[in-house]
């Protein structure tokens, strides 16, 4: 034996520990892989495929700290928030990722994708490729957008270019034949709506918006058992959503079951919050069922908000005559003719834009006419395809501001409000702008004497 041998021989508990250590750091790297890629993936998976953005983001606020704040992670946080709708949440990580250098078109592309769905789709449209790329196995959210925006703009021969486009690219996509089934409905051609929703539905069936949209054209074209039958499929999915207890009564009062629609009515909390097209149609079962009291409230809430509404003023007068107060009735029914007189101007206003369809003036005068005698939501439909055509007009401003004050809808109200506020700001700064730029032109001319120069010849300097 060698006299030092021993000196080179390892202790088996040192080795057992070493070789412990080295298994358990292995099994943190491999949880922490595993737990950062499902993180990832699940997020992904919610916000994408399963339409539950606030469960991703908690998800993703939740295991951030644990896995040191990935980037990717704060982009998909973003995602989730441009799904709720949250523009300053999505804005304020979006610019904390510019900032810690993410590329620009990555870290905006969220608000990129949110202005163009707001109607401003320009953006995207000059970024498409690069998004399509960076919004690799989700293309439809960068298409949906864009279509949207045209759509929103009033530009439905951009989003059929798109449309044609996204068919090209991608074959069999549900999204798509949502979409073609929008535009459809748009330019009202709705026996195409109801072939791509039909088309949508058979390619995803459990999409939700595809059924809802299809039986809002079942009730346009007065296809009312089919409706019913959207809106039943509907109701076992969201029995709790205003506009689906509202669809399927309105179905069942034209099927002629007046009973049975104001069954479905009593599920509503409060009638008394809804928009004024959900709440006329209460309005119009309750009478249906011969409740007139209660529809006489209910006509008188809409008689608030719209004063001069014709089909408000029918209603309420149509209620009264129920309840035999004669006098009231007839009242109203002279004041609904009068705001019935309105019509003949709206009608030439119609003809106008048949031949000068840009004019967006007489499309917001017409939408005000229209709000205020003859339809309110009608209405207000002209006067946003006017606002998204001319953003800085402060009078469509201030009427979209007006019409959502009146239905309760203050959120919306607010953001047409903070619209007018940053346009008069526009206006002052760009008036100052102008100022100082003639100023400046006259000071070189020599018109005016430059500020804090003496007030003498240029002579005198010499």
């Amino acid at each position: 034996m060698k006299p030092h041998s021993k000196l080179f021989c390892p202790r088996p508990g040192l080795s057992r520990v070493s070789i412990l250590a080295s298994i358990a750091i292995i099994a943190l790297i491999a949880l922490w892989a595993t737990t950062y890629a499902w993180v990832e993936r699940s997020a992904s998976q919610l916000i994408y495929e399963q339409n539950k953005p606030q469960i991703a983001s908690d998800r993703l606020e939740s295991f951030s700290p644990l896995m040191l704040s990935p980037a990717k992670w704060q982009w998909l946080r973003a995602e989730a928030y441009r799904k709720l709708g949250d523009r300053s949440r999505v804005q304020r990580i979006s610019d904390d990722l510019a900032a810690k250098g993410l590329p620009n078109l990555q870290a905006n592309s969220p608000i990129l994708l949110m202005e163009a769905a707001a109607g401003i789709p320009s953006r995207v449209k000059d970024n498409l490729g690069p998004l399509l790329i960076l919004y690799k196995n989700h293309e439809s959210e960068v298409l949906s957008a864009l279509v949207q925006g045209f759509i929103n703009q009033g530009d439905l021969s951009g989003a059929s270019q798109t449309l044609r486009l996204w068919s090209e690219l991608f074959d069999n996509d549900p999204k798509a034949d949502y979409w073609k089934g929008v535009h459809a409905t748009t330019s009202y051609d709705l026996d195409t709506a109801i072939q791509a929703f039909k088309r949508s539905i058979s390619l995803a069936p459990e999409e939700i918006p595809s059924h809802q949209e299809l039986a809002e054209v079942y009730l346009e074209k007065a296809m009312f058992e089919e409706a019913r039958s959207e809106f039943e499929w509907l109701a076992t999915r969201k029995p709790d959503a205003p506009d689906v207890i509202t669809g399927l009564a309105r179905s069942l009062l034209n099927l002629g079951y007046p009973d049975l629609a104001s069954e479905q009515l009593q599920k509503l909390p409060d009638v008394s919050k809804l928009p004024s097209p959900e709440l006329a149609l209460v309005c119009e079962t309750n009478l249906e069922a011969d409740k007139a009291e209660d529809a006489s409230q209910q006509a008188a809430i809409l008689l608030q908000r719209w004063p001069n509404a014709l089909p408000y003023l029918q209603l309420q007068a149509r209620c009264f005559a129920k309840l035999g107060k004669t006098a009231e009735s007839e009242a109203l029914f002279a004041k609904a003719a009068e705001s019935q007189n309105r019509r003949p101007q709206v009608d030439r206003m119609i003809e106008q834009l048949a031949t000068d369809s840009g004019n967006q003036e007489i499309r917001r005068d017409m939408g005000e006419l229209m709000m205020n005698f003859l339809d309110p939501p009608g209405g207000v439909g002209y006067l946003q395809i006017a606002s998204r055509a001319n953003p800085f007009d402060l009078k469509t401003q201030d009427m979209l501001a007006t019409y959502y004050q009146r239905e309760g809808n203050e959120s919306l109200a607010d953001n047409h409000r903070k619209a007018i506020r940053r346009i008069q700001q526009a206006m002052i700064d760009a008036a100052e702008l102008e100022e100082a730029q003639l100023q400046e032109s006259q000071i070189q001319s020599g018109q005016i004497p430059a500020p804090n120069s003496p007030a003498s010849t240029p002579a005198a300097g010499n």
